[in-house]
């Protein structure tokens, strides 16, 4: 079973993450993007991933992932007493990731430099 404190953990081991607020509420960004926000209720967590992995993740455990629409956008809240922290701890890498810059962007910024 994991918790928001796991959530928090492993976020802020990654590469460059900071925590902030967000109306209230821990989240968990790299300088440019949100890519995590747990939920008053501290048993789900908010997770930034590419649309047809959440549609997989909605199809293949609704009771886990959970689909919660913003206007017409389909975000992903995890129920996290109902999943492992190693489980926990592959969601939060691939939003990190996710948000990521892409690797030409990197490899051009590197050429510059």
């Amino acid at each position: 079973m994991a918790s928001c404190e796991d959530v928090r953990k492993i976020a802020l081991a990654l590469e460059g993450v900071s925590e902030v607020d967000h109306w209230g509420r821990p989240s968990y960004r790299t300088k440019k993007r949100m890519f995590a926000v747990t939920r008053p209720d501290e048993k789900r967590v908010l997770l930034h991933l590419p649309e047809e992995r959440k549609a997989f993740l909605f199809e293949a455990a609704p009771d886990v992932f959970v689909k919660f629409m913003w206007g017409k956008t389909a975000n992903l809240l995890v129920h996290l007493p109902a999943i492992s922290k190693k489980e926990l701890t592959a969601l939060v890498r691939e939003a990190w990731e996710n948000v990521q810059p892409a690797p030409r962007k990197i490899a051009a910024k590197r050429r510059k430099a």
